[in-house]
């Protein structure tokens, strides 16, 4: 009965519209909501959208084809990064996997928070949408060991003020992850995370990377580090750090280097 109230509100309201577009849309997510509500559907705003995503994945909305599809954003290129660097920030803050954290009206505003800092000016939907296209086509890699072991403190820092921050930063085990809009640039791990991000901050090819983003001759870059138990074994980091490296693809890991490990000759 409930799915079948969940059905008959997206049929009401959808436009033609797929299920991802309807949860991502404002306007028309708050008209589903609504019309839900007037059904009668129990549960929260997160738990709805989420049937609502579960009833397309159990193939039962297959008498409801989408026929008004969405174009690709000529710009998506611009905030991919951002979208798949912030979202996974979000799934290790909350525990959730992508669509739990679109779904969730709370999880989606600290995504939303997320991308602006990390790409400003990027549509909220445009993001929205592209991390659950992502998912769906399997671009968005699973990563079971990070959600297993939670990180006890997550954040995201920009290079050019990383090293007036530094201080902020724990001095436990974790990894972390350097990475601008086009592409991940290193993963680590560390045993101090404060001390291995001093060494990266004193190499030369840090401050040409720091000169090069004042000088706007390169993008900006950032810095995402999650602070794991101090429990954590040697080999549980070693497999975290693995991980991240298998789905992340680092160029500089690639290379066999680090950014700020390399010195002019």
């Amino acid at each position: 009965m409930r799915d079948q109230r969940i059905k008959e509100a997206f049929k009401e309201v959808r436009e033609g519209r797929s299920p991802e577009y309807v949860i991502c849309d404002t306007a028309l997510n708050e008209k589903f909501l609504t019309v839900a509500r007037r059904l009668d559907v129990p549960g929260s705003d997160a738990e709805i959208n989420t049937a609502l995503i579960n009833l397309r994945k159990q193939s039962k909305l297959k008498d409801c084809p989408t026929t008004h599809r969405k174009k690709r954003d000529p710009q998506r290129g611009r905030y991919l990064g951002a979208v798949l660097n912030a979202i996974r920030l979000v799934e290790r803050q909350f525990g959730k996997n992508v669509d739990d954290v679109i779904c969730d009206p709370d999880t989606r505003a600290q995504f939303d928070a997320m991308i602006q800092f990390l790409s400003p000016g990027t549509s909220p939907f445009e993001a929205q949408y592209t991390a659950l296209s992502l998912r769906k086509s399997r671009q968005l890699r699973p990563e079971p060991v990070g959600q297993v072991i939670r990180a006890v403190s997550s954040n995201i820092l920009s290079l050019s003020d990383l090293e007036e921050r530094l201080a902020e930063l724990p001095d436990n085990p974790g990894v972390y992850i350097f990475f601008d809009a086009d592409k991940t640039l290193y993963a680590g791990k560390a045993d101090r995370l404060r001390a291995r991000i001093s060494d990266h901050i004193s190499t030369w090819t840090f401050r040409e990377l720091i000169r090069q983003m004042c000088e706007e001759r390169r993008q900006p870059a950032f810095v995402v580090y999650h602070e794991l138990p101090v429990t954590i074994s040697a080999r549980e980091l070693a497999a975290y750090e693995t991980e991240l490296i298998r789905s992340r693809n680092p160029e500089h890991n690639r290379a066999g280097r680090s950014p700020g490990v390399s010195r002019p000759k």
